[in-house]
Order: C-alpha cells, then sequence, then structure tokens
C-alpha cells in the first residue's frame, strides 16, 4: 500500500518523465519516438533511451498522442428551463477520461452587464474546480453599440471568438443578420472570429406551432422542423455576410450536405470560412429519433439521414470539414423528459465531452473513413490552430505544453453509461463496441488519467488566453473538389 502511494505520488509529479517506444503522431509522420517531459513542457523527441528520467513510462505497443482540445463546450449552461449538470469539475474530469487536455466553453451575455463578464463569470466558475486548461468564447445577444465597443477588450483578454444564434428568438438568443454584420465588422478589426449556429429561425418557428397543432409531438418530428433546408438558409445567408465584410466565420455544428458544399464554395472563393462537425453527427442518424427514448438524442441542428452522414465523412476527408467537436450539453434525465410527451419542450442537447477521441478512432481510423494522423488534426492539431491555442497546445513539439494521451490502439471494450465518467445520469452511447482505449493522460507533464483513476488535483487547470493567428487559415487544408453529381433529401447537388 504504502509502494502504491508512493508510486502514484512519483508519477504525478515527477520533474523528468520519460515516455519510451510509443508510435507518436507528429503531423503527418507515425513513428517510433520517445519524449522527454521536463515540468510542464515538451523537452526533446527522438531516441532517447539513454536519457536520464526521474521516471519512464513504457509506452511499447502504444500511440503516442497531442492532447485532444475540444473548443465546443457547454458547462454551466442555462438553456430551456434547466442547466446542464456538467460543471468544472465533472465536465474536466470526463473530458480527461477522454483524452482531453484542453477545452473552450460558452459563456451566454449576461443581460445588462459588460461583455467582459463573461470572462469574469466562467473564472468564478472553474476557480477551485478545474482539471485541466480551459478558455471562453462569449455569446452575444444583445449587439448595442455599447456592447460592440468592448470586443476589443475581449479580444485583449483572451477571448477573441464570439458566438452568435440564427435562432433560438424565444429563450432571447437570436442575433439578426444585420447585427451580425456589424458584430462581424467589429470581430475583423480586433482580430476575431465569429462563430455561428446557422438555422434558419423562420422556418423553424413557422413549422414548430403547425407541428404541435397537427399532434405531430415524437422527437422525430423535433428534426423534420429543422430540415436540412433551414440549416443551408442560414449557411448561405451568414457566408454572404462574411463575403460583404471578408471577416472570418467558422460554422458550428455543422450537419448537412449542402452546408459543406457552401462552405467549400466559399473557402474556394478565398473567403476564410471554416466549420466543424460533432461526434454524434457522424455515429448516429435521424433513425434513433424513432426510437421509444428517442428524446435522448434531440439535438439542434437535429440528426439527419445515412445519406448526409456519408456527405459530412466525406467533408471531414477532403478538408471542407476543419475540426469534431463535441457539443457537450449534458441535461439530465428529469430535464430531457420535459419533452417527453412534446419535442419542442426537450432541451436540445446531448452528453459528449469524453466519447470523441474513442469513438472517432473505432469508427473512423479502425474503419478505414479517415487516417490516424487526419484524426489527430481534427481533435487536436487544427482547434488549437484555428482557436489561438498553437503551438503550446495540439501538437507533439519541444517546446508545447506536455499534454499527452498514450491510447492502445488494439483495446477492446464497451461503450456504455457504466463505462464512462461524464455526470449525466443517462448516455445516448450505450452498448457501443469501441477498437482502442485511452491508457495514460498527461496535462502539463502531469499524469491526470492512469486507467479508471483519476489523479489530477481540483483547480489545477488554468485559464488559456488566447490570440488568433490570421495567417493559419493556410494550415487547415483547402478543400479538393471533384466535379459528380450527388443525390441527397436536400436536393441535387455538383460536388
Amino acid at each position: 500500500m504504502i509502494l502504491n502511494h508512493l508510486r502514484e505520488g512519483l508519477l504525478a509529479k515527477s520533474k523528468t518523465i520519460l515516455i519510451q517506444g510509443g508510435n507518436a503522431v507528429l503531423g503527418q509522420i507515425v513513428a517510433k519516438q520517445d519524449i522527454l517531459i521536463q515540468g510542464e513542457k515538451i523537452r526533446a523527441i527522438g531516441t532517447l533511451q539513454g536519457h536520464k528520467a526521474d521516471l519512464v513510462v513504457d509506452a511499447k505497443g502504444l500511440l503516442v498522442l497531442p492532447g485532444a482540445v475540444d473548443t465546443h463546450v457547454h458547462f454551466n449552461d442555462e438553456f430551456m428551463n434547466t442547466v446542464s449538470v456538467h460543471d468544472y469539475y465533472s465536465g474536466t474530469r470526463a473530458a480527461a477520461f477522454g483524452g482531453v487536455t484542453s477545452i473552450v466553453d460558452f459563456s451566454n451575455q449576461i443581460p445588462g452587464e459588460a461583455l467582459v463578464q463573461t470572462i469574469d463569470a466562467k473564472k468564478e466558475e472553474a476557480k477551485g474546480k478545474a482539471i485541466i486548461d480551459w478558455g471562453v468564447h462569449p455569446v452575444l445577444t444583445k449587439p448595442t453599440a455599447k456592447v460592440l465597443k468592448e470586443i476589443p477588450l475581449l479580444v485583449q483578454k483572451g477571448a477573441p471568438t464570439i458566438k452568435c444564434y440564427m435562432t433560438y428568438r424565444a429563450e432571447g438568443l437570436m442575433v439578426g443578420d444585420k447585427d451580425l454584420k456589424r458584430i462581424m465588422e467589429a470581430l475583423k478589426n480586433a482580430g476575431g472570429m465569429l462563430l455561428v449556429h446557422a438555422e434558419d429561425n423562420d422556418t423553424i418557428e413557422k413549422n414548430v406551432p403547425r407541428m404541435i397543432k397537427e399532434g405531430l409531438t415524437k422527437p422525430i418530428f423535433h428534426a423534420r422542423s429543422r430540415p436540412p433546408d433551414s440549416e443551408a438558409k442560414a449557411i448561405q445567408r451568414c457566408i454572404q455576410l462574411a463575403r460583404e465584410t471578408r471577416a472570418r466565420l467558422f460554422i458550428v455544428h455543422m450537419a448537412s450536405a449542402s452546408g459543406v458544399e457552401l462552405v467549400g464554395q466559399a473557402r474556394g472563393e478565398g473567403y476564410d470560412v471554416i466549420a466543424e462537425t460533432c461526434t454524434h453527427y457522424l455515429i448516429f442518424t435521424d433513425r434513433m429519433l424513432l426510437r421509444d427514448d428517442g428524446i435522448k438524442w434531440i439535438c439542434s441542428p437535429p440528426l439527419r439521414n445515412p445519406m448526409i452522414q456519408d456527405w459530412l465523412w466525406r467533408g471531414i476527408r477532403d478538408g471542407r470539414i476543419s475540426l469534431v467537436t463535441s457539443d457537450d450539453a449534458a441535461y439530465s434525465w428529469d430535464a430531457k423528459l420535459y419533452g417527453a410527451d412534446r419535442f419542442d419542450k426537450c432541451p436540445n442537447g446531448i452528453p459528449g465531452i469524453e466519447v470523441r477521441l474513442p469513438l472517432l478512432y473505432s469508427e473512423g481510423v479502425a474503419k478505414g473513413h479517415i487516417s490516424l494522423p487526419r484524426l489527430v488534426e481534427l481533435i487536436s492539431t487544427h482547434p488549437a490552430l484555428l482557436f489561438g491555442l498553437a503551438p503550446r497546445k495540439g501538437t507533439l513539439a519541444p517546446g508545447s505544453d506536455a499534454d499527452i494521451v498514450l491510447f492502445d490502439p488494439k483495446a477492446r471494450w464497451t461503450m456504455n453509461q457504466e463505462s464512462l465518467h461524464m455526470a449525466s445520469d443517462w448516455s445516448a452511447y450505450e452498448n457501443i463496441p469501441i477498437t482502442g482505449k485511452i491508457v495514460k493522460v498527461f496535462s502539463r507533464g502531469d499524469l491526470i488519467i492512469d486507467g479508471d483513476r483519476c489523479l489530477a488535483r481540483k483547480g489545477r487547470g488554468r485559464y488559456l488566453h488566447r490570440r488568433l493567428d490570421p495567417s493559419v487559415r493556410a494550415f487547415v487544408g483547402s478543400p479538393r473538389l471533384e466535379r459528380s453529381f450527388f443525390q441527397t433529401d436536400e436536393g441535387l447537388y455538383i460536388k
């Protein structure tokens, strides 16, 4: 017992650690390389067997990956008459078990308060709780002239990415097109980037009351009330605003084939338009909404059909989709049951901060959809580059933070509520066979996850002061378009 405690203390606090014999992902290369950690940083990468260290970790047979970066999470999120169950301890703990060593959380504008309060509010929430490093996306809902003048201050304080919603008028979140343009211009001048939740509010507000009146209240009608065309209309409008302003635009949780096409077209024209999709769109389809427990999979935009899902995978492979995030929105089962009889009452969101890396490896790499280096780009390198965290995050390189995941590519296990560590009392990811398992996770040189044990001290996570690099777009891949035709329920597209 004493030896075990001594071992845990050594693992958690060693000044120098040598990770030896693993297959490291270094850009497009996967090679057997040793990694030397000194303090919080990676000191050296190479053949280092003769190098002395306080601790040697045998990584033979394991993959050595940079810690994942999740730039789309909702902790302590107040939405649709409830609050998400992930706070800065339970949320970052679950993230760490999923190989995530950095997150960026959304913080809604507080009515009547300065926009900078969105950062201060999250610092208070994270204090004494966060176990991994974290940053903030302010969410702007009331774009007054006074608020717009605060944007340069937010950029200076390390929160250069601001989110706006094109829907959720009833929840007080929606921002109209004229205001979006003003925000884009302000962000462009300040060195920031606008993140947009792109769904056409008029379409949704027309469909939902009609469906409820007609008794079409089951979960599948949530998806049918927000068809792919409603997403396409909104994406097209905000891309046009990006054309007019020449501002950088980021489309969150894209889930439509037409969205992939529109982003590819805009980027082909030279506009700085970037998009992500999320784990659940790549794993589930709208068939889940036909189940008796279909409320588990109500999210916005909704899950789509298998053909559109295939199109999202294609966008990931050819570069039109630049990263994959979790969009973790973990509401309790009692809260989800608000929508048991009416889909429009169900809080939109799926707990998913822990599952991204193992699922994308199992369903993506192991099944041949994407390469291992592409996986690392999608969940580590590109999020860090695009959101102002590179080179300290998202890569294995001397001088970068020692955020490292040791991953067993051959391990097999079953993902379900019992095997996961998220705080929600239900799971959308039940009894899914997984190939590949996280073995250890280091954050700034500290071993924070060792198998099924969390060794991290509460409150060790630090605020991530971010600064965008305008040249980064050159590194995130250009769409490689071939001319062919593809039929979906959204229409005929030239690819």
